[in-house]
């Protein structure tokens, strides 16, 4: 089976782990459904491999939903959906969208986007139980696409990482140290002896940047200010008026979504050198 008939017969719930999902289209109907887009990533259906993976969590209430896209360049366009916004601004910032330089562009065209649970509905309290049974499903796309690095932004993607033995830590673990920067974990063998570096970080939703991250922000102020700032210097980014454009917009650190997103930078730095460091030496 190859990645197209995998997704395929994900999307009307035709694979075995499908069968009992409660998500599963062939138990509900206006169920949501995305694929990774093509035009601004990977054009999986063509090529094989990724350099970078990145894993969120359903595709429910969001714009795949009404596109079946996963993209933050295309779903960044739509004025609610904050999550591709906020992604897209980390992207462009930390790992760079130069399109006049070939190489970055690359990053981009040679990155995929998945959900760990594969379909979506309003019913949170299935959710869970949803997550194992596509955790099958994730684990086939990793394989198949053998990416150098994966990205797991939040609790659902983290810990289906964890089930499937990617990475040793689960969510709860794997978050104490986030002011630090990305937890980041390696695997030297679970695919062919291929190496994968896995970045654990937040999701970009609205909630988590206006809410959630805001307080963890304030005790590490400065900290994480001086990490950002070491982080920029060491790394001779070519897109450095990107930085300096993403730190100018979200400069107020008394303002909770400025917090917020300048927390989720310091992971996305580290992201950022794993990302452009994978791609140069597979180039």
């Amino acid at each position: 089976m190859n990645i197209i008939q995998l997704l395929e017969q994900a999307q009307i719930g035709d694979l075995d782990t499908c069968r009992e999902c409660p998500l599963s289209p062939k138990r509900n109907t206006s169920i949501a459904f995305g694929t990774s887009c093509t035009d601004h990533g990977l054009d999986w259906r063509k090529e094989s491999l990724a350099n970078s993976i990145f894993i969120a969590r359903d595709p429910a209430n969001t714009t795949p939903q009404k596109t079946g896209r996963l993209c933050i360049v295309h779903n960044s366009e739509n004025s609610t959906d904050k999550t591709a916004q906020n992604s897209f601004d980390l992207w462009k910032a930390a790992i760079s969208l130069n399109t006049e330089n070939s190489e970055a562009s690359g990053y981009l065209k040679k990155h995929y986007w998945i959900n760990s649970i594969m379909h979506g509905v309003t019913d949170k309290a299935i959710m869970e139980t949803a997550r194992k049974h596509c955790s099958k499903v994730l684990q086939a796309q990793i394989r198949m696409l053998r990416p150098k690095i994966v990205i797991a932004a939040g609790t659902d993607a983290v810990n289906s990482l964890y089930d499937i033995g990617l990475i040793s830590r689960d969510w709860q673990a794997v978050r104490r140290n986030f002011h630090y920067g990305a937890y980041m974990e390696k695997n030297s063998s679970w695919v062919d002896d291929k190496s994968i570096s896995v970045y654990c970080t937040y999701h970009t939703s609205a909630g988590n940047v206006n809410r959630t991250i805001p307080p963890l922000y304030k005790p590490f102020a400065d900290d994480i200010e001086q990490r950002i700032k070491k982080k920029v210097e060491a790394n001779k980014l070519e897109n450095q008026d990107l930085i300096t454009a993403f730190l100018s917009k979200y400069h107020n650190t008394s303002y909770a979504p400025h917090q917020g997103m300048r927390y989720l930078l310091n992971h996305w730095l580290d992201i950022g050198v794993g990302i452009r460091t994978a791609y140069k030496d597979a180039t």
